[in-house]
C-alpha cells in the first residue's frame, strides 16, 4: 500500500472536513484578502500566509494551527502558534479561536457546503486530514510535472477549492480548448479520492475507454494505492489526457 488507508465512513469524514475547509479555513482567509482558496500542506491543508500578521491557519491531524508572524525585520520577528483541538470542538469554537464568527451566508461557489449547526460537536478522524494532504500534494506534484512538459503552457496556479474540495489546475490544451486537471477528495461520481482530466467542451479524442466519467477521465485512490510508483503513474495519467486533447 502507498497511502494511509481511508478512515471508516469516508464520505461522512470528507464532508465534515469540507465544512471545516469552507467555514473555518476559507472564511479565515477571506476576511483578510477577499479570497477563499486554500493550499495542500504536509499532513493536511490550510490557508497561505495572509494579512498584516501573515496569518496561516492549517488543519493537521486532529489539530488546528493558527500561526502568525509580526514584524518587518527578519532579525526581530515575533512568531506565535496557537493550537486548538478539533475533535470535541465546534465550528463556532474554531472560528472564535481565530477571531471571527462563522457567517451562515459565506459563499465559495454554487455548491457551497452548508454551514450546518455551528455548535455541533466535531467528530473528525485525525487520519482524514493526513489522507487529504497526502492526496492533494501527490496530485499537485503530478499536475505540475505534466504541465511543465508542455511548451508555453498557459496554466493557472494550482489551488484547493472548498466548493468541490479538490485541488485543480486549469490550462489551455489548444488555443480553443481548455481543460481541468484535478485531485478530488471524492464526489457523487466516485466516493473515494480520485485524479481527473476534465475537458471544458464535449470533445473526447483518443480511445473512448480512456474517458471514464461524465466529465472526463479518472484515476482512483485504490488504483494508485497498488502501483509501484504512484507519482509516475499519476503523471502518465495527466500526460495521456493532455496528449489526446492537444491533437
Amino acid at each position: 500500500m502507498n497511502f494511509h488507508p481511508l478512515p471508516d465512513h469516508w464520505a461522512r469524514q470528507r464532508s465534515l472536513a469540507q465544512r471545516i475547509a469552507t467555514h473555518v479555513l476559507g472564511q479565515a482567509r477571506c476576511r483578510h484578502d477577499g479570497l477563499f482558496d486554500l493550499v495542500p500542506l504536509p499532513g493536511g491543508f490550510g490557508t497561505p500566509p495572509v494579512g498584516p500578521r501573515r496569518e496561516r491557519v492549517r488543519l493537521v491531524g486532529g489539530s488546528l494551527f493558527i500561526e502568525r508572524v509580526i514584524g518587518d525585520d527578519v532579525r526581530e520577528l515575533n512568531a506565535t502558534t496557537q493550537v486548538e483541538m478539533v475533535v470535541g470542538n465546534t465550528i463556532r469554537g474554531l472560528c472564535n479561536a481565530i477571531g471571527f464568527e462563522p457567517d451562515p451566508d459565506f459563499w465559495v461557489g454554487g455548491e457551497t457546503p452548508p454551514l450546518g449547526d455551528p455548535d455541533e460537536m466535531i467528530v473528525l478522524d485525525s487520519d482524514t486530514a493526513a489522507v487529504l494532504g497526502e492526496w492533494y500534494l501527490l496530485g499537485q506534484r503530478a499536475m505540475e510535472e505534466a504541465v511543465a512538459s508542455i511548451p508555453d503552457a498557459a496554466a493557472s496556479v494550482g489551488r484547493l477549492w472548498p466548493e468541490h474540495f479538490d485541488f485543480g489546475i486549469d490550462l489551455a490544451a489548444q488555443p480553443d480548448a481548455r481543460v481541468n486537471l484535478g485531485a478530488a477528495a471524492g464526489s457523487g461520481v466516485l466516493d473515494q479520492p480520485y485524479l481527473y482530466v476534465g475537458p471544458w467542451g464535449p470533445e473526447r479524442p483518443g480511445p473512448a475507454e480512456y474517458w471514464t466519467a461524465p466529465f472526463g477521465a479518472t484515476l482512483t485512490f485504490a488504483e494508485l494505492d497498488l502501483v509501484e510508483s504512484p507519482l509516475g503513474r499519476a503523471v502518465e495519467f495527466f500526460l495521456h489526457g493532455l496528449s489526446y486533447l492537444r491533437q
